[in-house]
């Protein structure tokens, strides 16, 4: 014989209609209500309602609106308002609503609240009935979306625009640098030209990275300068060609300074160990290295000396590598590459004019 699937119409006999109800409204995770129009006041809520809003000790009183009205968020009273008046004037049956609410820790969380009539005397509304749902996770997700949205439209901007459009200036310039009708003074100004160029993007890559990283809490490097006259300069990059230009720069500016080049970690630190006192020698260090690097050197270099004389010279923009550099008291500033004539002039300037001070 076929199996044959009833269908329950009515309630079982051993099920209770009555409670039902009650268990489906003490145990919905959702805030349920009914809301008196005339008195303007909740003569129903469930105990969601009185667990997400801080209403446990009320429990057994009843709530009016001037106690709703200080939980919502003030940008969505008016709107919930008419959204009632929609239902007092019976302009629809039914109304949905989204609205900010404090709950019990005094946090903003977002509501879908469907509001529906539920009883009238002729042309007059009675009473409201209300369900709103705790949507927060949904609106963070929402919210965290479009700001990824925003976040890519900027970086396609500053992309498509920013950087192509320097880059197609230098093409151009390097193009015309090699042209013999091209007189030494206009060389000299595609030079300066090129120059700009340069820093724009350098300054787009910067806010590339800034986008990318999500951290908008761009600090500047805390700046630990000690009041000394440095004397010595050492160059530790594992480029070869990055240091001589490097030297070049410094020497250029001050032809006296002696400048010493590391192309390894090891070599460095096996003659720092036998230079004595550090203080009056100031260091330039990349931080990658193949093999041991730039936290490793910093690392060993605390146990040789005490000197806050090191500048970070990196081609990284990465915060994370700017907060490390400056977990180390060794460090004085996070400098990123390629070092400028106007770096060094800057710094040394600085130098002396705090040496000054002190001296005042």
């Amino acid at each position: 014989m076929e199996a044959q699937v009833s269908t329950f119409t009515v309630l079982p006999s051993f099920v209770s209609l009555s409670a039902l109800l009650e268990t489906i409204y003490n145990k919905l995770p959702d805030m349920i209500f009914i809301f008196n129009v005339k008195e303007r006041r909740f003569v129903l809520r469930n105990p969601a309602l009185d667990d997400m809003l801080g209403f446990e000790h009320l429990k057994d009183q009843e709530i009016n609106c001037i106690s709703l009205r200080s939980l919502i968020h003030s940008e969505d009273w008016k709107p919930l308002q008419n959204a009632m008046q929609q239902l007092v004037s019976l302009e629809k049956q039914n109304v949905e609503i989204e609205c900010r609410c404090l709950d019990k820790f005094q946090q903003y969380q977002y509501f879908n609240a469907r509001l529906s009539v539920f009883e009238k005397l002729g042309n007059e509304v009675v009473h409201l009935i209300g369900i709103a749902q705790n949507i927060s996770e949904r609106k963070k997700i929402e919210q965290q979306s479009q700001l990824f949205k925003n976040r890519l439209q900027e970086l396609s901007f500053i992309t498509s625009h920013e950087m192509r459009h320097e880059y197609a200036k230098i093409q151009s310039i390097v193009n015309l640098m090699d042209n013999k009708f091209i007189s030494d003074t206009e060389r000299v100004e595609l030079i300066g030209e090129a120059k700009k160029s340069i820093q724009l993007i350098n300054s787009s890559i910067f806010k590339l990275n800034h986008k990318l990283s999500f951290n908008q809490q761009d600090e500047f490097f805390n700046m630990n300068k000690e009041a000394e006259k440095f004397s010595k300069i050492l160059m530790i990059d594992d480029d070869v060609l990055t240091n001589v230009l490097n030297k070049k720069i410094v020497q250029a500016l001050m032809p006296e300074m002696p400048v010493e080049v590391y192309i390894d970690i090891d070599d460095a630190l096996a003659d720092i160990r036998n230079m004595g006192k550090m203080h009056q020698t100031l260091i330039f260090l990349d931080i990658n290295f193949p093999g041991r690097g730039g936290w490793e050197f910093l690392d060993d270099y605390a146990t040789i000396s005490e000197a806050s004389n090191v500048i970070v010279l990196s081609s990284s923009i990465d915060n994370r590598d700017r907060e490390k550099a400056r977990s180390y008291t060794s460090v004085i500033d996070y400098v990123t590459k390629p070092l400028s004539f106007d770096f060094v002039k800057s710094f040394f300037a600085d130098l002396e004019s705090a040496k000054l001070d002190n001296q005042l």
